[in-house]
């Protein structure tokens, strides 16, 4: 598996933040006038405040974690990772599938090796298969807990956004200067802002990424069970790359994938 960074995502965000100040100037506004710290003190821990009352804590406090997996996602070459497998399934093919074991060090996919080891040391294929789609509920279920709080606070920005204007209406209205009143205005408009901005901007975009992220791990995991389990069963490495290349998009699949076995 191969960790990488997410340039796109930071890409995205520096460049939709300075679009936005660049049409704040281009409109004779001014930055520090942007600025609302009752706006951003009631959008950070309202979104906050409602993600502990819809998550356990214990998932709370892995969120940090979650921002950094979208950052610096770790991936598998579906490729490289099919090209594997069939290399496998020839060592399997021609010397039998024990000496799978001299070559498990060389794997370094955590779930292939547990597949692979599961396969040499013999245990029946409807074991591994369930064993291994285990491991793959488990993930979803983890990556969906993660994206829902990404969710949640993609939700609550605007809505806390919103209540955060209206706060500064009614303290507007409670001391209404018509001097003022403009100022005021702006001021508390600036907590709808902050809230519409941050959610499309950030957590709603990166719910997507993360969920993106999953579907292409499952993919991949799926790939590897498939392949295990052909491995399992003495099937031909040809018959096996046919097999897993239908998971690839047709650039990426190999020119004698079209071989079959005789």
């Amino acid at each position: 598996m191969k960790k990488s960074f997410e340039i796109g995502l930071v890409g995205g965000v520096v460049a939709a933040v300075l679009m936005l100040l660049s049409a704040v100037g281009l409109m004779g506004g001014s930055l520090m006038g942007m600025v609302d710290p009752p706006a951003l003190i009631i959008i950070g821990g309202g979104i906050m405040c409602g993600v502990l009352v819809a998550f356990p804590l214990k998932d709370v406090l892995n969120l940090p974690s979650v921002i950094i997996a979208v950052l610096f996602p770790q991936q598998r070459e579906v490729s490289l990772l099919v090209d594997q497998i069939v290399d496998l399934s020839e060592t399997a093919r021609r010397d039998g599938i024990l000496a799978l074991d001299a070559r498990i060090q060389e794997i370094n996919d955590p779930f292939l090796t547990s597949g692979i080891r599961m396969a040499v040391d013999g245990i029946h294929q409807e074991i591994v298969e369930g064993i291994m789609r285990h491991e793959i509920n488990s993930v979803n279920a983890r990556h969906r807990v993660g994206k829902g709080m990404i969710s949640q606070l993609g939700k609550a920005a605007p809505v806390f956004g919103l209540i955060a204007t209206l706060l500064g209406l009614v303290q507007m209205l409670a001391h209404m200067d018509p001097a003022t009143i403009g100022h005021h205005m702006s001021v508390a408009i600036l907590g709808t802002f902050y809230g519409a901005t941050t959610a499309n901007v950030l957590f709603l975009p990166l719910g997507e990424k993360l969920k993106n992220y999953n579907q292409m791990e499952v993919e991949s995991m799926e790939i590897i069970v498939v392949g295990v389990l052909a491995i399992q069963n003495g099937e031909n490495p040809r018959t096996i790359r046919l097999k897993l290349s239908t998971f690839l998009p047709p650039k990426l699949r190999k020119p004698d994938n079209v071989e079959t076995e005789s």
